[in-house]
Order: structure tokens, then C-alpha cells, then sequence
């Protein structure tokens, strides 16, 4: 027996026509659920205890090791295409051209870093007084005297709740020594042990996403193949991206800042490579030192400083990141920020490291989802 289409549509039921067909009551209701699976997951967060003690222990060498992929696998995929050498033996020659770098560094660069250490921290107490006469002359203005009523007591030392607030300070940091030694015990494991992840993740790596998608229903794998192709590319993108842009820094801070005599300026241009690491945050970071070193030279030294980092910007901004990041991020500026603030407000450092990464992620997945969503319901169709 044959329905037409009025009859059929007169035969849906009044739950059929005003919920799962309404578009508002649908939105509403995914919200809801995830919502009530996000309070779930907080009233039962003691069963992902294990996974949290699990993650804490090997997180920092996996993600060690993945940041070390993403940028040598390119190498790797092409001695593979180009001479048709198998990847475990690109592999280990990687790691051998790898471990004579690390020799030659401990030979002859970290001789020179200790030298300079020694150099600076030799002449602190210089630093230290002349910051103090510094502070006194600046202090000596009319309209900084409440400033210098707090800094200063009536002797010209430093106020009697800024020495408690150093040795409150200097005693928590004493007590955070037992937190110190934890995290160089974790910086020693995980420089032992990335390696040996680092290898199997170059060796068999491109195997990872066929592997999981056995797991998975047979019809789905295809679009689980193209989601995880996605999100490597987004993830290694953005890597790239950025270590090429921070070496880039680099090396345009050493150069300025070499050429305008700034004492510590090779060091403190290599310190601006990882701080650049944070996005559009980082090199205003590195200007601090750079600044303050530059004070004791003269507001000479200290304009050259600021013509030497509207350089670099200029040329971070209008030509090495275009080239290098492109537009693959495709993520506005403003959502940058907006994701750098509320991720460093809830993880801290980590936040601020991966939360645009992590950001990435969720973008592909759930952009995915409604995808699949729109081509799938009624809602959207006629």
C-alpha cells in the first residue's frame, strides 16, 4: 500500500514535527547534553585518576618526542622518496648527525654560555648599585614621593614590607625546592627516554592512523582517515610554523643587537627564539632584558633597542610569517589572544603553549561534526 507525501506528513507525530524537526529545540537539546555530560564527567573525574597519573609520567616525553617529528619527518619522507633508503636507516643517521651536534655543543658553545654567566653575575653588583642610585634619582621627583615613602624609608633602605615580602618570598622558594628537583628529575627522564619514542614515531608513525581506524566501523573509516589527515596537518602546520619563525627571530635579535654593541646581545636573541614560541606575546617578552641591559648605556642604547625590535617586527610581521605560517592556521588574530588569555588563566604554561594547537583540533572536529550534522538531519534540507 502507497502513501503519498501529504499523507505521510500527516502521520507524523506532533513530538516528531516540533522537536526533532525544529532547529532551535535541536540546538538547545545538544547543548543540554553536552552539558550534562561535562557535569558527569566532573562528578566521576576520580575514574580518570589513573589516566592523569599515566599522562604525568609520560606526557612530557610524548609531546617531546611529537614536536621533534613534526619537524623531521619531512626530511624523513623525502630520503626516503628521493633515494629509496629504508626509514630505519634515515632514522639512525638522523640521530648520529643529531648526537655530534650535541658534541660539538658541549665542546665548544656551552664553554662560551658558562663564560658569559660567570661574566654577568661578576658584575652584578655593579648592575645592583647602579640600579639603586637609578631608582633613588628617579624617586627624587615631587610627584613620585608617595612611591618613594613606600620603596624607601626615612634612611634611604628599603622599606620594611618590601624586605619581609623578600624573605616570604626567598622562604617559599626555599620550600619549593622539593617541586624543583621534581622537575629536573622530569627533564632528565625525558631527555633519556624521547629519543627512543622519537624513533618508533619516525619509523612507523604513517602506520598510526590506519591502525585506529580498525577500531572503528568499516563504513566510517574513510572520514576518520580524512579527519586525522587534518588534524597532522593542522598540528604540524602550526609547529613548523612557529620553530622556523622563532629561529628566525633569533637570529635577526643576535644580528641587531650585535650591530648596536648591546652587551649579552647574542644570548638574549637566542632567548627570544623560545619566548617567541608565544604568539604575538613572545617578543614583546624578550624586550624586556634587552631594555634593561640597554638602561645602563644610555637612552642612546635604548632607542637603538627599539629600532632594532620595530625591525624585526616589521619583518616578522610582513614577510617571514605570511611566507612560513601562510594562512593554513586560517584562526584570526583576535581568536589568538582571546584563546592565549583564557588557556593560560586555566593550565598556566601549558595552556599558553597548546592551547592553539589544542584549539586547532577541536575546530577540525567539530567543524566535522556539523558537517555531518547538516548533511544528515532534516533540518537542514528543503
Amino acid at each position: 500500500m502507497r502513501f503519498n507525501k501529504k499523507e505521510v506528513d500527516q502521520q507524523k507525530t506532533w513530538l516528531e514535527r516540533w522537536v526533532f524537526n525544529n532547529r532551535l529545540v535541536s540546538v538547545l537539546l545538544v547543548i543540554i547534553l553536552l552539558l550534562l555530560t561535562i557535569y558527569l564527567l566532573h562528578k566521576t573525574s576520580f575514574i580518570f585518576e589513573p589516566i592523569k597519573a599515566l599522562f604525568s609520567s609520560v606526557g612530557a616525553p610524548v609531546i617531546t618526542a611529537g614536536i621533534f617529528y613534526y619537524l623531521l619527518i619531512p626530511s624523513v619522507n623525502w630520503a626516503h622518496d628521493k633515494f629509496h633508503l629504508s626509514k630505519q636507516l634515515i632514522v639512525l643517521i638522523i640521530f648520529l648527525f643529531v648526537a655530534l651536534f650535541l658534541v660539538l655543543f658541549v665542546v665548544y658553545i656551552a664553554p662560551i654560555i658558562r663564560d658569559n654567566f660567570i661574566v654577568f653575575f661578576k658584575h652584578w653588583p655593579d648592575y645592583y648599585s647602579h640600579w639603586s642610585k637609578r631608582l633613588q634619582v628617579w624617586l627624587s621627583y615631587p610627584g613620585l614621593k608617595p612611591i618613594k615613602n613606600w620603596v624607601l624609608d626615612t634612611n634611604n633602605n628599603f622599606n620594611k614590607t618590601i624586605i619581609n615580602w623578600s624573605k616570604n618570598y626567598l622562604t617559599n622558594g626555599i620550600a619549593g625546592v622539593g617541586k624543583i628537583t621534581r622537575v629536573i628529575t622530569m627533564i632528565v627522564i625525558t631527555l633519556i627516554t624521547f629519543p627512543f619514542i622519537l624513533y618508533y614515531m619516525l619509523k612507523d608513525g604513517d602506520q598510526l592512523p590506519r591502525y585506529i581506524s580498525q577500531f572503528f566501523p568499516a563504513r566510517t573509516r574513510p572520514s576518520l582517515l580524512e579527519v586525522l589527515h587534518e588534524i597532522n596537518k593542522q598540528i604540524s602546520d602550526y609547529l613548523r610554523g612557529q620553530i622556523l619563525t622563532a629561529v628566525a627571530v633569533s637570529i635577526m635579535f643576535m644580528i641587531g643587537f650585535s650591530i648596536i654593541g648591546l652587551p649579552y646581545g647574542i644570548w638574549i636573541g637566542l632567548l627570544a627564539g623560545p619566548l617567541n614560541l608565544i604568539p604575538y606575546l613572545g617578543s614583546f617578552l624578550a624586550m624586556v632584558p634587552a631594555i634593561i641591559i640597554a638602561l645602563f648605556g644610555g637612552i642612546h642604547l635604548v632607542i637603538a633597542v627599539l629600532i632594532v625590535f620595530v625591525i624585526e617586527q616589521t619583518l616578522e610581521s610582513r614577510l617571514i610569517h605570511p611566507k612560513i605560517m601562510g594562512a593554513s592556521m586560517n584562526i584570526h588574530p583576535i581568536t589568538v589572544l582571546v584563546i592565549l588569555l583564557g588557556a593560560g588563566e586555566m593550565f598556566g604554561l601549558l595552556g599558553v603553549a597548546f592551547g592553539i594547537p589544542a584549539y586547532a583540533v577541536l575546530k577540525v572536529l567539530i567543524g566535522r561534526s556539523y558537517h555531518w550534522w547538516r548533511e544528515n538531519s532534516e533540518l537542514f534540507k528543503g
